[in-house]
């Protein structure tokens, strides 16, 4: 079921034809995974009918119940538009008070604190409230993958601070976290590590974890083709004008010209390469 719901994200980018064809192939007879098709889709009318049967014809607490009630939680709380946060609140509440002790009261906590982080625009979270639930989530199930992720969006919202202080708490927690063998977010937590590192100004241990993060990017299954051109230049101009380590702004210039040869940075790589080189012949021959 989770992983049904990190697809949806992907409904908004497809187009009519693909969409026809996609439907095809995710035909099911299984009732559920129909509605998080329909979810993934885009066919939000369609995934609140499905869900909301199930979960009418479930005992409340078994796992199809859940289950429905999960997917119908979420449904109203990602839809766009038709959203309805109060009745995804609801639902996600009413998960955890009947069946605490299923899998899914893990991931209803979760998505009941990234409703308290993500406001609409214009309006400011209460930090001190989400930072209060991401804890609840760490707390209640610890060890789970729910708890994982909600330990990443706790110490996010240190980093955003931008304050010395809370920055170094959150690094502290994230790099003990990225020598875990069992955290499974170590991509996102070494991303976070070079936005904090950039914060306290240490520019190598920034270049050092936007390397780790590229290392450990894990691949999109539904996407065929993963491309790297913007960590590439990202990686090179912090190695030429951050930190001043050119042969490896030379190596990350270089992948970037030859695995994506029609990239509109490549011209520019070009350049970097040729300025980097004349720098250099310009100090050997004033030595």
């Amino acid at each position: 079921m989770r992983t049904a719901a990190v697809l949806a994200a992907l409904a908004g980018a497809c187009l009519l034809s693909s969409c026809a064809r996609t439907a095809f192939v995710m035909e099911s007879d299984d009732p559920l995974e129909s509605a998080w098709n329909d979810y993934t889709l885009g066919e939000f009318d369609r995934a609140v009918e499905k869900f909301g049967a199930l979960r009418a014809g479930a005992a409340a607490g078994d796992d199809t119940w859940c289950e429905a009630t999960y997917g119908l939680a979420t449904t109203w709380n990602l839809r766009r538009p038709g959203e309805d946060p109060a009745a995804a609140r609801v639902l996600y509440e009413e998960l955890i008070a009947t069946a605490p002790a299923h899998d899914l009261t893990a991931w209803s906590r979760l998505a009941l604190a990234r409703m308290k982080h993500l406001v609409p625009v214009g309006e400011d979270p209460d930090y001190n409230e989400v930072r209060r639930a991401y804890r609840e989530v760490m707390t209640m199930h610890p060890g789970h993958l729910a708890a994982q992720e909600a330990f990443l969006y706790l110490n996010s919202t240190l980093i955003s601070s931008l304050e010395p202080a809370q920055t170094k708490q959150a690094l502290e927690a994230l790099e003990r976290a990225v020598a875990d063998p069992s955290y499974q977010f170590t991509g996102p937590a070494w991303s976070l590590i070079a936005v904090g590192s950039h914060t306290l100004g240490d520019m190598e241990r920034r270049l050092y974890a936007e390397e780790m993060s590229l290392k450990t990017t894990e691949v999109d299954p539904t996407n065929p083709f993963t491309e790297y051109a913007w960590q590439y230049w990202n990686l090179a101009t912090i190695a030429e004008f951050e930190v001043g380590d050119f042969d490896k702004a030379r190596l990350y210039y270089r992948k970037l010209i030859e695995e994506y040869p029609q990239d509109i940075r490549v011209y520019a790589a070009k350049q970097a390469l040729q300025r980097m080189d004349d720098l250099e012949m310009k100090i050997r021959a004033e030595m």
